[in-house]
């Protein structure tokens, strides 16, 4: 009777389990659960608010990090809300640090809890100094004794030309010598006169010495090109500070239209045109209007900027040639004030057609009395009392 009761209690447990899980009992009997059934991962508040403190105290402020003083979050189902309290090193931008620090937090809390980030606030609650902060680092101290140099060509089209060459002739050697050692043959025509040449003609024949000439002014290009650095249409620029490896360049086409656009910029300045040379700037242009001399110290000035600001190595030296346009002509100097004309010393001319009786009426005034409106004077008035 108690083994019944036994075996009754456990077949109603196992049917139990079967109809909460919702599945149909395995083949072997024993039962199988939905895999959306088996359970479901919690992510705490408290981890959500962890990992958003952590996060925030990462976030990079070039070279420096916020303090967390406190931090909160609040999960819902899938989406959390965060919010820390930070102090930011001083000085900062507070705008362009907060943001940096949200998106840190915000995208920190989303890879590490698979949570969807539904809000993510940052409040500054003060500036304290950072007192570990790296010193900016010094321009004079990082820059390089010496001024920068451009850099090395590699000199791809001479090389090729000279391998290619050197190559072509030992390979035409190299097939002789295989046909006469290998094959039996006789050696070619063209190598036995060559070494045939050298003993009838002396180092005074006019041939060898300029077949020696020639040799030698090749070597003296080939020396030139192994040691100079080429790249003759760029410029150097200055390095970068704390930075002495990192080079840069700038040709030398970009800086005359820098320099010809700044010299086109200046009023009455026209058909500008700039040559720019590894070591001087030559500026030519013309004037259409304005004073000539006023006109060459702005296109100066404005070059001298240009130029300046570009940060090239070596300050390169300006000339500015400004000629007239054949329409010009200098501006007229202003008058003096006591030969101005003044207007109420001037006669008033009469008005052809018109008694001088009527003209000026309505502009004359009596003193003591108010103004009087102008009548207007009709023609055909003036022209009867002509008559009469």
């Amino acid at each position: 009777m108690t083994g019944a009761l036994k075996r009754q209690g456990t077949a109603a447990s196992g049917a139990a389990v079967r109809k909460a899980s919702g599945g149909a009992p395995a083949p072997g009997g024993s039962a199988r659960t939905v895999p959306a059934d088996r359970g479901r991962t919690v992510v705490a508040e408290r981890a959500v608010r962890r990992i958003a403190e952590r996060a925030a105290g990462e976030a990079d402020l070039v070279g420096r990090h916020a303090q967390v003083v406190h931090g909160t979050a609040a999960v819902d189902g899938r989406r959390a809300d965060v919010r820390v309290d930070v102090r930011l090193p001083y000085p900062a931008r507070l705008g362009e640090a907060g943001e940096r620090v949200r998106g840190r937090m915000a995208e920190r809390v989303a890879e590490l809890s698979g949570l969807t980030v539904r809000s993510a606030s940052v409040r500054v609650q003060s500036l304290a100094p950072d007192r570990a902060a790296p010193s900016a680092p010094s321009v004079d101290r990082d820059r390089p004794s010496g001024r920068a140099r451009r850099p090395w060509s590699a000199r791809r089209v001479p090389a090729a030309l000279v391998a290619v060459a050197a190559a072509a002739g030992c390979g035409v050697l190299l097939g002789d010598l295989l046909a006469v050692h290998l094959a039996g043959r006789r050696p070619a025509p063209w190598r036995t006169g060559v070494v045939d040449w050298p003993a009838a003609h002396g180092p005074g024949d006019g041939t060898v010495v300029a077949v020696g000439a020639v040799a030698a002014v090749l070597g003296a290009w080939l020396l030139w090109l192994a040691l100079t650095p080429g790249l003759r249409g760029v410029l150097p620029m200055s390095p970068v500070p704390g930075h002495p490896r990192q080079r840069a360049v700038l040709d030398r086409s970009a800086v005359a239209e820098f320099v010809r656009d700044a010299a086109a910029a200046v009023p009455g300045v026209t058909d500008v045109r700039v040559r720019c040379g590894r070591r001087r700037v030559r500026l030519r242009a013309r004037l259409g209007f304005g004073d000539r001399r006023a006109a060459h110290d702005a296109v100066r000035a404005a070059t001298d900027t240009t130029l300046t600001a570009l940060g090239l190595s070596r300050p390169l030296k300006l000339t500015v040639a400004l000629r007239t346009e054949p329409h010009w002509r200098p501006p007229a100097p202003p008058a003096p004030p006591d030969q101005r004309p003044d207007e109420s010393s001037e006669p008033r001319q009469g008005v052809p057609g018109v008694p001088e009786t009527f003209q000026g009426a309505g502009s004359q005034e009596t003193p003591g009395t108010p103004e009087a409106p102008a009548v207007p004077v009709r023609r055909a008035d003036a022209t009867k009392e002509r008559e009469q």
